[in-house]
């Protein structure tokens, strides 16, 4: 009898096995509708190891704006789906489930995406703590540009404890729900992309490296998490105190430029772009520094993000920026960003006489407060 029972509930076990990996989704379906649109096609775009985009699939856009895809992903990765010739198209985290978008012809970018639990939980982010300190941020940035008349007024030493106060209290409103964040989805692929999102962009080394630890082990070992580890040991070969990563790129007139021709000076290597808002704002700060200081031994090679060499030059000229500048008209494939690990600009790097790196992202006051700290000992 105790034989029988038993062999009845190996079967059971056997027959749930079967049905368990079974009913497990192997690849993902992605069912879609675009209002406005019953032909064309549509498309499936992601991005590679070398960060270019690619066309991973198409589809036929039918009676009614409806399509669908069927693949397989590896993991959850990130993909967007997008209209021909547009620009933008929807952002989401593909995983083996089934898929529903609904979106609409001229607003792909605004897609409903359903059915995909990771990527709900990467948007919720963005759709909670991003906008939360998006509604603090806001007024900041406002009272900013209305007290210097967007950067053309000095502020006032009480205004400017005023502001500082306000950047700080911003800055530590954000970090702790983006902290919490962070935490709740350790072992989540979400995580790992808010971690790369804003932390690699906006945070600094030690928070990256600490924020990494907390991830699970399974996140760790994701695509996602391996960028992350890759950004860790890449900051450690451009950490204050470690020699420069040599490179060399073509100024305008195409004469080759060498990092290491500079050895003997301090130099600021200023990563920028004509077409980067921020970048342009700091040009001044930058042509400040070079005129107060480079005839005690200070000097400025500027790193193009452009791809356009006359927007490059015309930006060149236009902010009177008389130093040397080099690019290889790559955008952010620029081979000396990648080196360094670019992912916004403006970046900077000053190197000192010897080719170590003194100090990074010196803007605004912290530059010229650098610059007079050095050259008033020599």
């Amino acid at each position: 009898m105790k034989s029988t029972i038993l062999k009845s509930s190996l079967i059971v076990l056997a027959l749930a096995s079967v049905i368990t990996s079974c009913s497990k989704k192997e690849g993902y379906t992605i069912n879609g509708t675009i209002a406005g649109l019953d032909k064309g096609m549509v498309y499936l775009e992601n991005t590679d190891e070398k960060g270019n985009k690619q066309i991973a699939d198409s589809a036929q856009i039918k009676e009614g704006g409806t399509f669908t895809f069927e693949g397989k992903v590896s993991e959850p990765l990130l993909y967007s789906l997008k209209l021909k010739g547009e620009d933008y198209g929807a952002f989401f985290l593909l995983e083996n489930e089934d898929i529903k978008i609904e979106a609409k012809k001229d607003s792909i970018f605004k897609a409903k995406i359903s059915g995909a639990p990771q990527n709900d939980i990467y948007k919720s982010y963005y759709d909670n703590e991003f906008k939360k300190i998006q509604n603090i941020a806001g007024p900041v940035y406002k009272l900013s540009d209305s007290l210097t008349q967007n950067g053309k007024v000095k502020l006032t030493a009480e205004q400017q404890t005023m502001m500082d106060k306000k950047w700080k209290d911003l800055a530590a409103f954000a970090d702790d729900l983006t902290d919490k964040y962070i935490r709740k989805n350790k072992d989540k692929v979400g995580a790992a992309l808010i971690i790369n999102d804003r932390i690699v962009s906006y945070g600094t080394p030690e928070q990256v490296k600490m924020y990494y630890a907390v991830l699970s082990t399974e996140v760790q070992k994701s695509i996602y998490g391996k960028q992350l580890k890759e950004a860790i040991d890449l900051n450690e070969k451009t950490a204050v105190g470690v020699t420069a990563p040599e490179f060399s790129q073509t100024d305008i007139d195409g004469k080759v430029v060498k990092l290491s021709d500079y050895k003997g000076k301090y130099v600021l290597v200023d990563f920028w772009a004509s077409w980067c808002g921020p970048c342009r704002k700091e040009n001044p700060n930058v042509v400040l520094a070079y005129k107060t200081y480079h005839e005690k031994g200070f000097d400025v090679l500027g790193v193009s993000l452009d791809d356009k060499k006359n927007l490059w030059q015309k930006a060149i000229e236009k902010d009177g920026l008389t130093w040397t500048h080099v690019s290889d008209l790559k955008g952010w494939q620029n081979e000396a960003a990648v080196l360094y690990g670019v992912k916004m600009v403006p970046t900077n790097y000053l190197i000192g006489p010897d080719g170590k790196i003194v100090a990074k992202n010196l803007r605004e006051a912290e530059l010229q407060s650098k610059l007079k700290e050095i050259f008033s000992k020599s």
